[in-house]
């Protein structure tokens, strides 16, 4: 085989003038194990371990040989272009795919060097390629990752694919079977944009509180939970036990639209007080519903309420202003929970109904919900 492996003549180059996507070569063989035995490529991928270039040169190989055969995968190497239109020293930063499953349905697949991570590369090259598929007569690209691969579905997102849920045990990797999330696109939809917004975590503060992402290092600042289990969805505090599997869950409501939450932590500290979040999920449109918990070392220094006020502030500044734009605040309690309650009247909302026999306490009596509502100033 000679030192440099020309592109296959029906490997068709793609590029949008940022990205182009080409057939791979030989010589992007060291580079491409390197991206091989990246840790972020072994965490989320299914590459073997301890890559080698003879396991480079014989994939090289097998991907241009499946360019020949109908119905094969069909793979791409990722190239950036530099400014002026060239190519910067044709350098490989990564590899897409997509694989044929047969009535027009394809599965994308796809991975960056390090240097190519941050350059806002893999959208492009994914409605490149999703784009390619629907010229080939495909209906619809699927997306498949292991659950908490935040930046994967971070690619699908922009590129509008629209995410249909968690499936247990739906991938294999390393010997193991993992959840799996999955999404698709069908060719009559909109690659260029998001098809639902991404809520972030923005960094708020106000008097004495912090408003920030949960870190990995707060599950240290957990504390063993001690208001009635009515007084909460089950699940919505975390312990250090469930701490990973909390996080990933609001992680993915914000990926999803669905809700926006912060930690609050102490301004001075910085430590961990408690959650305040606003859920966008099963209301009507410009409607939010907020929710809290304090932890118990959080109490008795009014940070619910400036979490509260803060979280509220945000809700309801204008989309062009960084907020959320919303025109309402909804709120529930349960009939029992004054302190709750407390913190919803100094916000200024107001409780416009009580549903009897709402939700069952501990002893098997039944506690009725209290519904709250503020529009802004």
């Amino acid at each position: 085989m000679p030192a440099r492996m020309p592109s296959a003549p029906d490997i068709p180059e793609l590029t949008d003038g940022v990205v182009r996507l080409r057939g791979h070569r030989l010589e992007d063989v060291p580079r491409i194990v390197e991206q091989c035995n990246d840790p972020e490529s072994i965490r989320w991928t299914t590459v073997p371990l301890g890559y080698d270039e003879a396991m480079g040169r014989e994939w090289v190989e097998t991907i241009h040989r499946d360019w020949g055969v109908e119905g094969g995968n069909r793979l791409w190497a990722i190239e950036a272009v530099a400014d002026d239109g060239t190519d910067r020293a044709h350098e490989f930063l990564g590899t897409i795919d997509v694989r044929p499953k047969g009535a027009g349905i394809g599965s994308i697949g796809f991975g960056l060097h390090p240097e190519g991570r941050g350059r806002h590369l893999m959208a492009g090259a994914l409605r490149l390629v999703t784009q390619w598929w629907f010229d080939q007569g495909g209906v619809r690209m699927f997306w498949q990752a292991n659950e908490g691969n935040f930046a994967s579905w971070r690619v699908a997102w922009a590129c509008g694919f629209t995410f249909h849920g968690l499936t247990p045990q739906l991938l294999p990797h390393r010997e193991n079977p993992v959840n799996g999330w999955t999404a698709s696109i069908g060719r009559e939809d909109d690659l260029s944009r998001p098809a639902k917004l991404w809520r972030e975590s923005v960094v708020l503060e106000g008097d004495g509180i912090r408003l920030r992402p949960w870190r990995d290092d707060d599950v240290d600042a957990l504390e063993p939970g001690d208001s009635p289990s009515h007084f909460m969805p089950p699940g919505a505090e975390p312990t250090a036990e469930t701490y990973d599997g909390w996080r990933l869950r609001r992680g993915l409501n914000r990926a999803l639209g669905k809700a926006t939450n912060w930690c609050i932590s102490d301004l001075a500290s910085d430590r961990a007080l408690g959650d305040v979040c606003l859920i966008e999920d099963g209301q009507e449109e410009g409607t939010v519903e907020l929710g809290y918990f304090l932890l118990r070392s959080g109490r008795g220094r009014g940070a619910a309420t400036e979490a509260g006020r803060i979280a509220l502030n945000q809700a309801f500044r204008p989309v062009d202003e960084g907020g959320l734009g919303m025109r309402r605040a909804v709120a529930l309690t349960v009939g029992d929970n004054d302190a709750s309650a407390a913190v919803l009247e100094r916000l200024g909302f107001t409780e416009w109904g009580r549903e009897p026999a709402f939700c069952a306490r501990e002893d098997g009596s039944f506690d009725d919900a209290r519904h709250w509502v503020l529009l802004p100033d």
